[in-house]
């Protein structure tokens, strides 16, 4: 097996580490679903159908234990080549070093997966976007299906106390955490932040972006954007 490089597994991840310390916490920052799938180098849909523990060298060239799943893959939203019928996804087979450990049965029911890329590996960490797609909204399907690819210009920034403020037109405030303790609110569940049609804006600059709904009856210059951008 070839080292491979370890990084920081998802920009939303922070790890909080204890050097040479296994009780060490791992905790997230929040991530709005659209964020998680701009920044995520795959995102695909399928069954976890085996798990293999590996030894691994980080940059420094210590050996760290990993995971790696095996995936029946489904769908694939977002990806890039040799993504198959089966995909391998890893992960640090330690929680605190913020390992995704996957408790469901394997070969059960279908995930919604979003990852990244380390060389020729796609990663996870307890911080990515993991979730049933039968726990996946509607409208977020809707989202990463159609939507979200048309709004990676944008910027989803988490509200976390008043006052919170916007430092450029291509953000959209997002307050679920502030208004109903919950990052997966209306925000999450049913918006996207998405550019508004350009209106002679000078080329280079910011678009400006606002929440919109995660309908079919999208203004046709969104949805054309967004379908063409995902394709």
């Amino acid at each position: 097996m070839s080292p491979v490089t370890w990084k920081p597994l998802l920009a939303g991840a922070i790890l909080v580490l204890a050097l040479g310390d296994p009780t060490a916490a791992c905790s997230c920052a929040p991530q709005h679903p659209q964020m998680a799938f701009c920044q995520a180098d795959a995102v695909i849909r399928g069954r976890f159908v085996g798990v293999t523990p590996l030894n691994l060298n980080n940059s420094s060239g210590v050996s760290m234990s990993w995971v790696r799943y095996e995936i029946k893959v489904t769908k694939i939203y977002k990806g890039f080549e040799p993504l198959r019928d089966t995909g391998f996804v890893d992960t640090p087979a330690l929680e605190s070093l913020c390992g995704y450990r996957h408790l469901e049965p394997l070969k059960g029911e279908e995930y919604l997966i979003m990852a990244m890329r380390q060389g020729e590996h796609l990663t996870v960490s307890t911080c990515s976007f993991v979730r049933p797609w039968t726990r996946v909204p509607p409208r977020q399907r809707r989202g990463i299906s159609q939507v979200y690819a048309g709004g990676c210009a944008c910027n989803v920034v988490p509200c976390n106390s008043m006052p919170c403020v916007l430092s450029s037109d291509n953000q959209c405030l997002w307050t679920d955490g502030l208004l109903d303790r919950s990052w997966g609110g209306h925000q999450a569940a049913h918006l996207a932040c998405l550019p508004r049609p350009s209106q002679g804006a000078p080329l280079g600059t910011d678009p400006f972006c606002a929440w919109e709904p995660l309908k079919s009856n999208l203004p046709g210059a969104l949805l054309k954007t967004a379908q063409t951008r995902v394709q």
